[in-house]
């Protein structure tokens, strides 16, 4: 979606021919990471934050994770988000909060292979479920440890499975989001991260099962956005279409709960290497 599409003539073509990113931002979806407010609250209490810290934040969509971190601690938030949709959305986000926040909080256009800040500039890196949704995940986790700080963090929260998932539900998960996925387990990101940089520590790590929502529940999320500002006087024709492909995203995810979770990983940028411990609790 261009910012320059008038959405008072958009069309249902036009929502159909939306991606998936495009159309979150159209929907004014709060796309939260992975746990929402759960994993956010969990970055306060495990890192020390002050006005001095500097979090980059890695494809959040439209914004959420960036402007909730600033609402509960001092740091300054930066954001790279690759969909142009979202940066205009999360900016008008930014627009309506609080001086303090638009003073900390930046979004800006770019991708994750390449992140347009210099070697070892921020305390923490935030990632949520989006290396998941790339296909060089190595080449983005090089990026992140090269604008880490040394002794800083990067916290991801992926989708894991738990269970192997069916392949049709993979590939319409892949259809919808115009991009193959792999059935990942905490495994497998502990393994691909260690590959792309040995000299990452595992800090912390725990796991969160997740479960899909009865279809009364997908219905009334669906019929909440059909009655937001922006969407509920537009033709019935749009709206028709905007439901329909609403519910129809909205039911591959639920079918893909089934077999999903996420895992918090911190991961520590060590500028030596450490001996390991012995006698630990269990």
């Amino acid at each position: 979606m261009s910012q320059d599409m008038d959405i008072d003539n958009i069309t249902s073509l036009d929502i159909e021919q939306m991606n998936y990113t495009d159309f979150i931002a159209f929907l004014k979806e709060t796309n939260r990471c992975p746990g929402g407010k759960k994993t956010i609250r969990r970055i306060r209490e495990l890192l020390h934050i002050d006005h001095k810290t500097k979090i980059l934040d890695v494809g959040s969509n439209t914004g959420f994770t960036s402007l909730e971190l600033a609402h509960i601690t001092p740091a300054s938030v930066f954001e790279i988000e690759i969909s142009e949709a979202c940066v205009l959305e999360s900016n008008k986000l930014l627009s309506k909060d609080s001086e303090d926040v638009k003073s900390r909080v930046k979004f800006q256009l770019a991708n994750a292979y390449d992140i347009p800040f210099p070697d070892e500039e921020f305390d923490i890196i935030m990632v949520g479920g989006a290396t998941g949704f790339m296909a060089k995940k190595d080449k983005a986790i090089s990026e992140y440890f090269r604008v880490l700080k040394p002794w800083g963090f990067l916290v991801m929260s992926p989708l894991t499975y738990h269970t192997d998932p069916p392949e049709k539900v993979m590939d319409e998960v892949g259809k919808v989001i115009n991009n193959p996925i792999k059935p990942l387990k905490k495994e497998d990101w502990l393994r691909i991260t260690k590959e792309a940089i040995k000299d990452f520590e595992l800090y912390f790590e725990e796991s969160h099962p997740l479960s899909p929502r009865s279809e009364e529940d997908v219905h009334e999320y669906v019929d909440y956005f059909l009655h937001k500002d922006h969407i509920k006087n537009m033709p019935e024709g749009v709206k028709t279409s905007i439901k329909n492909k609403w519910h129809d995203i909205l039911t591959v995810f639920n079918e893909n709960h089934k077999y999903l979770g996420y895992d918090m990983l911190i991961f520590r940028k060590r500028v030596e290497p450490e001996e390991p411990e012995l006698f630990i609790s269990q």
